[in-house]
């Protein structure tokens, strides 16, 4: 009976396993979609912008070592569509999802990669009928505080746990 159920448990687990995704994996899926945009911003670039910025967002760069962006708002209506379908059933192993706003058949996610109070990968998935479909990949050593934000304009917020 013991060996039936770890046997059961393995098999979910192996399941389980098989339907988490990597940021990788869905970056190569449709970067090489016709009309898809993907460029990645090494840490220099970012590290200077910072030296130029306020206070404020010079600080959140010193802390981003790159961005990596997938733009799919040129690519025909069956890709964006899959990118959306993939967007709302995605599950990432080890990512948080720390933020999901839908309005009118449009959908914003984000997901953090956490270690301890920090963030290592923050992913953001923009799809639906209103926006241009796209991901951004943010890896560095943010914190909650880097993400707080408002928009007034429907009553969204995102704040830290202190």
């Amino acid at each position: 009976m013991m060996r039936k159920i770890i046997v059961a448990m393995a098999l979910m687990l192996g399941f389980q396993m098989s339907q988490a995704q990597t940021v990788n994996e869905i970056f190569r899926e449709f970067r090489g979609e016709e009309d898809a945009v993907c460029m990645k911003v090494p840490w220099l670039p970012i590290k200077l912008i910072g030296l130029f910025a306020d206070d404020g967002a010079g600080q959140i760069a010193a802390r981003i070592n790159s961005v990596r962006i997938m733009d799919l708002s040129e690519c025909p209506a069956q890709v964006q569509e899959r990118f959306a379908a993939k967007m709302e059933q995605l599950k990432l192993e080890g990512y948080e999802q720390l933020l999901v706003v839908k309005d009118d058949g449009s959908s914003v996610k984000m997901w953090g990669q956490m270690k301890g109070e920090k963030i290592k990968e923050l992913l953001i998935g923009v799809s639906g009928d209103d926006n241009e479909p796209a991901l951004i990949c943010i890896k560095g050593n943010l914190r909650m505080d880097d993400l707080n934000f408002s928009m007034s304009e429907n009553n969204i917020t995102l704040r830290s746990a202190k």
